[in-house]
């Protein structure tokens, strides 16, 4: 494959000279905007660089002359590191639709040479543990893209360099999707979620590090009286912490039991597990949780779910605000890939990870950094 930078105004300059250059087969493989010119720092001008990049043998469609009397399309990039497709040249588009479908183009070229195997060898063990870890096509395409580049610049990179390149490029993904901030220093922090996803236990766990590593006084508050297992679980987990925890089953009795916790720093309260599809339960437990400025409310999500659940699931809730993700289930599944495509889909910030049944040790938190490494393996940075 051969590659070569543009610097332009924008990518429609950028076209002609690439068909010019590499012939109608090229692609436009990324765009940056970059600073150019100036005197110490000062008078700078914004201009975009363009890589763009063919094969090393020519297809029979690049023999054939161009097409006379063809304009190019305008491509507008509204995200700077989006991959892009082969150019494609035709009349310009007058309407804003013919954009969003170039767009739509632009970011499905990578996931075409995916699926094609067209990438280098040197790409193709970060490639198979991508989809390993059932990371999304579109996902995989935007973290090959810049790898392809980084490999083009330095052919002899090795394999250690190429995941620890790609653990780069997840965290920096993960950091622009999660900048959306929760409420600083909570005096509430409200659990929901479907059954099944252990939301009494991971409660418990973040009950411990909250007095373990924030030394906070601690309050649990239970309103899931549809199970009584449930209950005395989380009363088992009190006496053990040596935490108060109160039942509630009402709005009245909720703010009852805040004004008896009072003095604690932080209070964590549980809900009660119930289908997500029934918009009835959805409607109480709006109802219920209280509306308090200093709260924060986690969705609790097993990774043993299905994606598409998962995402019916926060859809579901949306009429309630979700301030975080907490994912469980960690160890009973071996892909974190949806970790990654949760927080990419809907840029909600991730505070834990579960990854097994022992309180209070196994809870992690959710750095960029440490689902970087569940993605691609604890020793992708060694």
């Amino acid at each position: 494959m051969r590659l070569k930078t543009y610097i332009v105004e924008n990518v429609v300059d950028a076209i002609p000279m690439i068909k010019r250059d590499l012939g109608s087969d090229a692609l436009i493989l990324n765009t940056k905007k970059i600073k150019t010119g100036g005197f110490l720092g000062f008078f700078q001008t914004d201009k975009l660089e363009v890589i763009a990049a063919v094969e090393s043998k020519p297809s029979e469609a690049q023999k054939k002359p161009a097409a006379p009397n063809k304009a190019p399309v305008v491509y507008k990039s509204e995200d700077a590191l989006a991959p892009s497709v082969p150019a494609v040249f035709s009349s310009p588009p007058e309407q804003a639709d013919d954009l969003i479908s170039e767009l739509k183009s632009i970011k499905q070229f990578m996931m075409q040479v995916i699926e094609e195997d067209r990438l280098p060898n040197a790409l193709q063990p970060l490639s198979d543990r991508l989809t390993e870890q059932e990371v999304q096509k579109e996902i995989q395409s935007e973290i090959l893209a810049k790898l392809m580049v980084a490999l083009d610049r330095n052919p002899a990179l090795t394999e250690v360099q190429v995941f620890e390149a790609a653990r780069a490029e997840i965290i920096r993904m993960i950091k622009t999707h999660q900048k959306a901030k929760a409420v600083k220093d909570p005096e509430m922090v409200c659990f929901i979620g479907p059954t099944g996803v252990g939301k009494t236990t991971t409660i418990a766990k973040i009950a411990a590090d909250y007095m373990l590593r924030e030394e906070k006084n601690v309050g649990l508050i239970t309103s899931d009286t549809f199970r009584i297992a449930a209950v005395e679980q989380l009363k088992t987990y009190g006496s053990i912490l040596n935490i108060p925890v109160k039942v509630v089953e009402t709005s009245a009795g909720l703010q009852q039991a805040i004004a008896e916790l009072q003095d604690c720093d932080i209070i964590l309260m549980d809900t009660a597990g119930r289908n997500y599809q029934q918009k009835q339960y959805i409607e109480d437990l709006e109802r219920l949780l209280p509306k308090t400025a200093k709260i924060q409310i986690h969705l609790v999500l097993s990774l043993t779910s299905k994606l598409e659940d998962m995402k019916k699931i926060i859809e579901n809730f949306k009429t309630i605000k979700m301030d975080q993700l907490v994912l469980t289930k960690k160890d009973e599944t071996s892909s974190a890939g949806a970790i990654l495509n949760l927080i990419c889909r809907y840029s909600i910030p991730i505070s834990y990870i579960a990854n097994g049944q022992n309180v209070p040790d196994d809870l992690v938190a959710a750095t960029p950094e440490k689902i970087a490494d569940f993605v691609l393996g604890d020793n992708s940075h060694d």
